[in-house]
């Protein structure tokens, strides 16, 4: 099958996590040497070129923005002023989900009754997102995509939710998921036509990796070269080890940008030049997209304390102009927990002020 040819440099994932005290030993450039004081968060580097030569040659990185941090700090600001409180019962809309779709067409979903991971969920009314506002090919592409169409397949047999505190224990974690979340998706994808190989995952110590994409430095990142992969570097040890969902966060965000990848909406969102507002539109529904699967995932049952600790957890993010504020990232990512399919995720309709 044909795979989009498209590379695009992109900023490494803005979170930052404070690493555990004393738990290893002299890390990589990404983590701090163990009873050392508080140490102060490592920052993205300088943007990358937005373009380097023709299209043929573009390059395309796509850094994680997955694991979204959770600091202690949060918790202390709570939820009282929080996003559920703005929202009245019910449940979420979209304009370009699934009922867009043949139901006898659609691949199984393995939760079609019902999982403890969506059961558990707060009833939330979400507004509808608004339907499609352009004719132009790019713009279909981008907010008519035919991924939209179809239901969430349900995830089972993924690993439970923990913490990762060791490199074997995120290789175990994130092979395990991944491994869940790419035969969840591969009738679905079988079914839309498109590209349903399954990707590699690779892992890798200190603060750089030399991929398809070039020579790269960051914690992880999705490089859509050759049919795609998706590397996790040891710095991602600093935010598994504080939450225990930041590994589905992690590989489901980056997967999602896999599906972006396979569908064309690198391509399309490349001829558009839409800047930093694109690149904040593709992030923001990687991240829905990302929550979405975990809330599809049975390997664990959706209480009030686990769903409370996911507002505060998407809003620990350092904004960078690229990744989505604050409150578009915590809108986003709960969103997320609420979508039946990735048509609750297209950011390519929503208004500017919703993807800041």
């Amino acid at each position: 099958m044909t795979h989009d040819p498209f590379q695009r440099p992109r900023q490494p994932s803005p979170q930052q996590w404070p690493p555990p005290q004393a738990q290893w030993g002299p890390p990589s450039a990404h983590r701090y040497p163990a009873g050392g004081g508080m140490p102060p968060r490592w920052s993205p580097p300088p943007p990358p070129p937005r373009k380097s030569g023709g299209l043929g040659k573009f390059l395309f990185l796509l850094f994680a923005a997955a694991a979204a941090v959770f600091l202690f700090a949060a918790f202390s600001r709570g939820l009282g002023e929080g996003l559920l409180d703005k929202l009245p019962g019910g449940t979420a809309e979209s304009s370009t989900a699934s009922s867009a779709a043949d139901p006898a067409d659609e691949a199984p979903d393995d939760n079609a009754d019902g999982d403890d991971s969506r059961s558990g969920l707060p009833d939330v009314q979400w507004p509808a997102l608004p339907g499609p506002t352009s004719s132009d090919p790019s713009w279909v592409t981008l907010q008519q995509s035919p991924l939209y169409t179809v239901e969430l397949p349900g995830l089972t047999g993924c690993p439970p939710p923990q913490r990762a505190r060791s490199i074997t224990d995120l290789e175990e974690q994130g092979e395990g998921q991944l491994e869940c979340i790419q035969r969840a998706w591969r009738p679905v994808l079988t079914q839309l036509g498109l590209p349903d190989h399954e990707i590699p995952v690779y892992y890798y110590s200190g603060d750089s990796v030399d991929t398809q994409c070039g020579h790269v430095s960051a914690p992880a990142l999705y490089c859509s070269f050759g049919g795609g992969a998706i590397y996790i570097g040891e710095g991602t040890l600093n935010g598994s080890a504080w939450h225990d969902f930041a590994v589905k966060d992690m590989t489901g965000h980056e997967y999602v940008h896999h599906l972006q990848a396979i569908s064309g909406m690198f391509e399309a969102e490349y001829r558009l030049n839409q800047g930093n507002e694109g690149i904040r539109r593709s992030e923001l529904q990687a991240t829905c997209g990302g929550f979405a699967m975990i809330a599809n995932d049975d390997s664990f049952t959706m209480t009030p304390e686990i769903y409370g600790t996911f507002e505060p957890f998407l809003r620990a993010v350092i904004e960078d102009g690229i990744h989505g504020s604050k409150d578009s990232v915590a809108y986003w990512g709960l969103r997320g927990l609420h979508s039946t399919d990735l048509g609750n995720c297209n950011t390519w309709t929503s208004p500017s002020e919703d993807v800041d």
